[in-house]
């Protein structure tokens, strides 16, 4: 866990003497400018917490690149609100381990902090909302967030090595793995033989963190243990074996660890149901559910499937059939599939022809693999003629069952068989033709024959093919848009039933200036390319469109709304964010030059400005985005006044950096312009090419210094000192000043800075201790510093540690 806080070790900013730090103090009229090049989209990075208890309103932190001085976010969803705009907040950052050679060289993103409010209803569905933001320069597309019910813990990070925080259950812990090689541990009682559920959320959000979570016992030994493993997060449970302090361990697998690593990691002792059978029933009738899990109750659950007022009436497409029910007396929600078709149990034993349930079509057939090698055979009565859809719906339904479907004649000869129904998709799916009447065999079994359980379960549906129709999915619920430009957008049709002829595409909401063409699916198409354009006229700013399509479908007009793809039984987003943005006039302009630095110095590089119109101040700072790892590397904002054409921009090389290593800095420019309405827009140009990077190969720094002893004993209220030396590898750098650089969260731990002549090349540094001094968890930094106007610095690790008492 780490510290908040900005700009500790690896971090700092640059010396007073190389910074101009202030604020733009002018704008440019837009009329004036003549051309445009390519601006900084927005990035979302994360949203921390990644979630919230229905019935509250959290502050959160959103992470951004070219977010600037803060934009519009909303929340999208039932139940969830953004309550402001987000605001630039200080930045949390830790270094971190330094990434070395050839890991050093690979892209990485810097972003921002922004404050943001968010508002839950007391009633709000549980489950996955979206966010999304967006600047002049463009919209960003949405991204996830989960709203619980159990009480919820805000990680207060802190550098070094980690520090177990105690929670009570059952609790929903809201955390990071920042920076790489980060623990987070988190400690809970447990009475003998509770039964304790730990489930991590971070893949579901979009994380990047494959979890590696340990439970411990109060003896320290591991009690259970989960791992990421095919793109879901681990969940794991344990009785207690003992009354004690148990801890949650969790880190990423490949000690990953970033901003955006967040996770949600919840902790129960309450009833939790692991799986399910049936996974589904027919509507409008009452099913019986055999619940595994923990806290459960001995009978059986019972579930009145309310999804229509009788079997007869049509549902929606499969995917679309989702009922949610609240198990009596618990609390517990469980997922379930709803259909119109009748439903069959199977009867174990089934692994023979005269042990199958028969039953002719369309009907459901529920079963499951339970143990290893189990394979299920279900009796199907047939007439030449009919073509029958066999589907198996099970890893679709949340079951780890990995499928493989045959259908076999009466003497057992297979006529058809299928693993996967597409790529990724490990469900098997049959369009078969029944060649003759008689009674044919299908045959569900695992695809490896190791696997199996009360978990393993499915439904197996035969029916007809379906009705001609068809259904259309956005590929992204966001589009940017430059004024002058065009901009592209995918829609997906998906077509049913044998359903080929053409989708006529409407869009609602266009702007003022924006069009489009290429609004239609052609006949047997597979999607439709919509092209939007936006003139001269339109408003910078976005706009949420809608898109359907409309279709004669067996002389009926159907009409179909546009969305992005859902997760089972969950919202997803129905519009699209359409940004008309503006692009950036201005660029920076640099010729290549690799340079030698030594560790600890600045390193200076200037610039042309192409301003193509643009006449007001500009900004100057380290790219949000940045081609190489930074490794330390920190710059100032620098300010290009009104009308001038050049610019020297300085970098700071921390004295830890790799020596040898070539290190690539990209700078931005930010400038504020004023368009012809009067609205007011911060751009943004960034240029990752060659010529603009400040290119240095890192070479020995001229000075260092060392501690003796490297590691000191200490007691609170006391104060100890130790030596500290210097070495100076050229004449001219006179005067040397020693500091006590302490990690922000570590308090009561100082020392007054000490001044080495430039002929003296030691000294003692005095550290006092205060009596509530700590936490003593990663070593202290002793930073030796010039005093000439480029400042040389070098730095040595110090570490305190608590003295026993006698």
């Amino acid at each position: 866990m780490n510290t908040r806080g900005t700009l500790p070790a690896g971090r700092r900013p640059l010396p007073a003497a190389a910074a101009l730090l202030c604020a733009l103090p002018a704008v440019a009229l837009l009329a004036s400018l003549p051309r445009y090049l390519a601006g900084d989209e927005p990035v979302a990075s994360y949203i921390f917490p990644a979630g919230g208890q229905r019935g509250t309103e959290l502050t959160v932190r959103v992470g951004g690149l070219y977010l600037h001085r803060g934009c519009p976010f909303e929340m999208l969803g039932p139940g969830v609100q953004a309550v402001d705009q987000l605001v630039p907040t200080e930045t949390i950052w830790f270094e971190g381990p330094m990434l070395k050679l050839p890991a050093s060289q690979q892209a990485e993103d810097y972003p921002k902090d922004y404050l943001g409010r968010v508002r839950i209803e007391a009633q709000a569905p549980l489950g996955l909302r979206y966010w999304r933001l967006w600047t002049s320069q463009g919209a960003t597309p949405s991204r996830r967030f989960i709203v619980g019910d159990l009480p919820e813990v805000l990680e207060e990070e802190i550098d070094g090595h980690p520090i177990a925080v105690h929670v009570e259950l059952p609790v929903t812990i809201n955390g990071r793995t920042f920076p790489r090689e980060d623990v987070d541990l988190w400690t809970f009682d447990a009475r003998a033989g509770q039964v304790v559920w730990a489930e991590v959320c971070a893949l579901r959000l979009g994380s990047p963190l494959e979890a590696h979570l340990e439970i411990l016992g109060p003896d320290g030994k591991v009690v259970a243990e989960g791992l990421c493993a095919g793109g879901i997060d681990p969940v794991v449970a344990f009785v207690a074996p003992a009354d004690g302090v148990y801890t949650a361990r969790l880190r990423d697998i490949q000690a990953g660890g970033l901003q955006h690593y967040v996770y949600r990691l919840t902790l129960s002792c309450g009833p939790r149901v692991q799986s399910v059978y049936p996974l589904g029933g027919q509507q409008g009738s009452t099913v019986e559910l055999e619940l595994t899990g923990a806290g459960l109750p001995a009978e059986r659950a019972h579930v009145l499937f309310q999804a229509g007022s009788s079997t007869e009436e049509p549902l929606p497409t499969p995917r679309d059939r989702w009922h949610q029910a609240m198990l009596g007396g618990m609390g517990v929600p469980v997922l379930l599939e709803v259909d119109e078709l009748a439903e069959l149990l199977e009867c174990e034993p089934n692994e023979q022809p005269e042990q199958a349930v028969s039953a002719e079509g369309p009907v459901v057939f529920n079963g499951r693999i339970d143990q290893a090698g189990d394979v299920d055979l279900w009796r199907l009565a047939g007439r030449q003629g009919q073509v029958w859809q066999l589907d198996v719906r099970a890893a679709r339904l949340g079951s780890p069952l990995d499928s493989v479907l045959a259908v076999l004649d009466e003497t057992g000869r297979e006529l058809a068989i299928n693993d996967d129904l597409a790529t990724g998709q490990t469900d098997s799916f049959l369009s078969f033709a029944v060649p003759a009447d008689g009674t044919y065999m299908l045959r569900v079994a695992e695809r490896f024959g190791g696997r199996g359980g009360q978990s393993f379960a499915y439904r197996l549906r035969v029916a007809a093919p379906p009705a001609p129709d068809f259904d259309l999915l956005l590929a992204a619920d966001a589009l940017n848009l430059p004024r002058g430009g065009q901009a592209k957008l995918k829609v997906e049709c998906r077509r049913q039933g044998g359903f080929d002829g053409p989708v006529a595409i409407d869009v609602h909401g266009l702007p003022a200036g924006v069009t489009v063409l290429g609004t239609e699916v052609a006949a047997g198409a597979g999607h439709a390319e919509l092209v939007f354009s936006a003139d001269a006229t339109a408003a910078i700013g976005a706009a949420r469109i809608t898109i359907s399509g409309k279709a004669a479908v067996n002389g009926e007009e159907r009409v179909r709304q546009a969305a992005l793809p859902a997760e089972r039984g969950e919202w997803a987003p129905q519009d699209v964010l359409l940004a008309v943005s503006l692009p950036t006039p201005f660029k920076v302009v640099g010729r290549y030059e690799l340079r030698y630095a030594g560790q600890g110095t600045i390193e200076r590089r200037r610039y042309t400005i192409e301003r193509n119109g643009y006449e007001g101040p500009l900004e100057v700072r380290l790219a949000d985005h940045q081609m190489r790892y930074l490794q330390g590397v920190t710059g100032p904002t620098v300010i290009v006044p009104p009308g001038a054409s050049e610019c020297v921009y300085p970098v700071y090389l921390p004295p830890w950096m790799e020596l040898g290593r070539t290190s690539r800095a990209c700078v931005m420019a930010v400038g504020e312009i004023v368009d012809r309405d009067g609205s007011r827009h911060i751009v943004s140009f960034t240029s990752t090419a060659q010529n603009e990077q400040i290119v240095v190969v890192l070479s020995p720094g001229s000075l260092a210094v060392s501690v003796d002893p490297l590691s000191a004993a200490v007691l609170p209220g006391a104060s100890t000192e130790v030596t500290v030396r210097i070495r100076r590898a050229r004449d001219d750098l006179g005067d040397v000043r020693i500091e006590l650089v302490t990690p922000r969260h570590m308090r009561g731990i100082s020392a007054e800075p000490l001044l080495l002549p430039s002929d003296a090349e030691q000294g003692r540094l005095k550290i006092s201790v205060a009596s509530e001094a700590g936490p003593l968890n990663m070593p202290l930094t002793v930073r030796a510093r010039t005093l000439t106007d480029d400042p040389v610095v070098a730095e040595t690790p110090l570490e305190l540690v608590w003295a026993a008492r006698n």
